[in-house]
This record gives structure tokens, C-alpha cells and sequence, in this order.
């Protein structure tokens, strides 16, 4: 069975350019297998990669396979000794899944992104884990927009982790943010420590309905 399928029927529900250097994709993966395989035309060799995976691990595959040919890249992507994906090529690459939706961010310089759907009492359940005193200093202000801030610090704090390769995973202890305004025109000062050092990334972060978007850059 074909199915009819071209760039324009495909589910992109944020096609993010931001400045000159980093491009977002952002993907609902509503087709069955069946038409994501089609539109797809996957080589032997991708083909056994899918039919190795899980079932989720296959969809969310086969969505960023979509993402990537939507982008004009017909790369693998690779993976270092600490799981963080690179491409053959000049671009940085930072992927993200969550409830259906594939991510993709390509950048001239190193990122991380991250996509959560918003879930406001599971955020305060766990907000102990990775929002730091000096952080709750400032975020208490803000009561009508607790939820709000959690959720985009913890998005934060995943770009972080995945633009350091997951050398440093406590959010507690490596990761800070500092104060932002909740204005998607915000460029938000993040920083990762170690024992021996500091060193400041730049973070954002857009709402795509009831999803929070955020990406880490790093400039230097």
C-alpha cells in the first residue's frame, strides 16, 4: 500500500529559526508506521536499525528520521562515549522527545533542547530535586508563576546536561540559573561549576501549546 505523502501534509507544529544559526523542528508524529516508512524510504540498512528498537524507541526513530529529511540532512546520527549525539557533519544536533512530539535543534554552535508538556503538580513534586536554595531566593517572588518558572528551569537544567555531555549530572550542585522575566524574548543566564570552575551558557525558552521549549547555546 503507498500512501500519498509530501513536506507540506507533514505535522510540524513549530518550525523555529532563531537568529542566524540555530534552526528547531518541532514534530508530531501522528502517522502510523506504515506512512511514516513510506514518506521515509529508509535504506536496508536504517530499515534493521528500526526493527531492532521497541516500539516507542522505533516511533520516536522513525520522527526523527522525518525531522531530518524535512531538514535536508540524510546523515546518521552518531553518538560519543557519553550518548550525546553528533552528526558527520559541521552542525551541532541536540534531539527531544516527549508525549508524540520529536524534536530536532541544529546549530553553527554547540546545544542542548529540551521539550516537557506541562504537568504543574508533578513539576512541584520533584522541585526539591533540582531547584537550588539561591535559586527558590528568587523564584518565591513569583507565586502566581511557580509552575511556570519550574518547568523552564528544569528544561534548563536538561539543556545543560545535554550540552555537557552528561559529564556533570546533579542539578542540584552543576547547574544554576539565574533570574529571568517569564518573556519569551528573555535571554536567560545559565551556568555549569564543577570543583574547579564556572562557565556561562545562554538559555531560551518558548511555549508551543501546553509544551515548554527550551534551548541552551553555547557561544564561546
Amino acid at each position: 500500500m503507498h500512501f500519498e505523502h509530501n513536506f507540506d501534509d507533514m505535522p510540524i507544529i513549530k518550525d523555529l529559526k532563531f537568529k542566524h544559526h540555530t534552526r528547531i523542528l518541532c514534530w508530531e508524529t501522528q502517522e502510523s508506521e506504515d506512512e511514516l516508512l513510506d514518506f521515509l524510504g529508509l535504506s536496508p540498512y536504517r530499515i534493521m536499525k528500526y526493527l531492532t528498537l521497541a516500539p516507542k524507541q522505533g516511533k520516536e526513530y522513525l520522527g526523527l528520521r522525518a525531522c531530518l529529511k524535512i531538514l535536508h540532512l540524510d546523515l546518521d546520527v552518531l553518538y560519543n562515549e557519553n550518548g550525546k549525539p553528533y552528526l558527520p557533519a559541521t552542525n551541532e544536533i541536540s534531539i527531544t522527545h516527549s508525549h508524540g512530539i520529536v524534536a530536532v535543534g541544529l546549530s553553527d554552535m554547540p546545544l542542548g533542547i529540551d521539550l516537557e508538556k506541562s504537568r504543574p503538580k508533578k513539576i512541584l513534586n520533584i522541585k526539591d530535586k533540582f531547584i537550588r536554595k539561591d535559586e527558590y531566593d528568587w523564584i518565591k517572588n513569583y507565586p502566581e508563576h511557580l509552575t511556570e518558572y519550574l518547568h523552564i528551569i528544569w528544561g534548563l537544567k536538561e539543556c545543560l546536561y545535554k550540552l555537557n555531555g552528561g559529564n556533570l549530572w546533579n542539578f542540584l550542585h552543576h547547574y544554576r540559573i539565574e533570574e529571568f522575566d517569564l518573556n519569551e524574548e528573555s535571554i536567560i543566564v545559565c551556568w555549569i561549576s564543577d570543583e574547579t570552575k564556572s562557565r556561562k551558557y545562554f538559555g531560551h525558552y518558548k511555549m508551543i501549546g501546553d509544551f515548554y521549549l527550551t534551548w541552551v547555546l553555547d557561544y564561546e
